[in-house]
């Protein structure tokens, strides 16, 4: 008769493996949720960047029109955006008159997503000079005043 104790098992048993299943599923749902939070950042950096690009169009374009700088539209400061030309990215404009100019961004994508960027837009607020209002079911305007 074989002795049970001298048998040697090969491969692994269901528990071992579910274990192992298991703590792969933790580390991917961590990496995951990491990974969403550095893209809404991400997203909002580039907002307020984008944003403070068109502030700098906008004030070159005032000091070269000083004299007849009453208004201000997309248009008017395109050609001081992207070496000399080139489209606003979609949702940004750039509006004013004689009294504010602003450059607004409307946020984009699916509810999670414009709430996650408000609320990082919102906490840098007051050190970049911006305004985020609007519900984000709908309509979601970040502004940065630029004069």
């Amino acid at each position: 008769m074989r002795n049970s104790k001298n048998i040697r098992r090969k491969g692994f048993t269901l528990v071992e493996l579910l274990i192992v299943i298991v703590v792969i599923g933790i580390l991917s749902a961590m990496m995951m949720l990491s990974s969403t939070e550095a893209t809404t950042s991400a997203k909002a950096t580039a907002i307020v960047s984008n944003l403070r690009n068109i502030k700098t169009a906008a004030l070159a374009y005032y000091a070269d029109h000083q004299a007849t700088a009453t208004t201000l539209s997309k248009d008017a400061i395109i050609t001081y955006l992207k070496d000399g030309g080139g489209d606003l990215e979609t949702g940004y404009d750039a509006t004013g008159d004689d009294k504010a100019w602003n450059a607004t961004y409307e946020l984009q994508g699916t509810t999670a997503e414009k709430t996650s960027i408000k609320k990082k837009l919102e906490a840098r607020a007051s050190q970049v000079g911006i305004t985020v209002s609007g519900d984000v079911g709908s309509k979601v305007t970040v502004t940065m005043f630029i004069r």
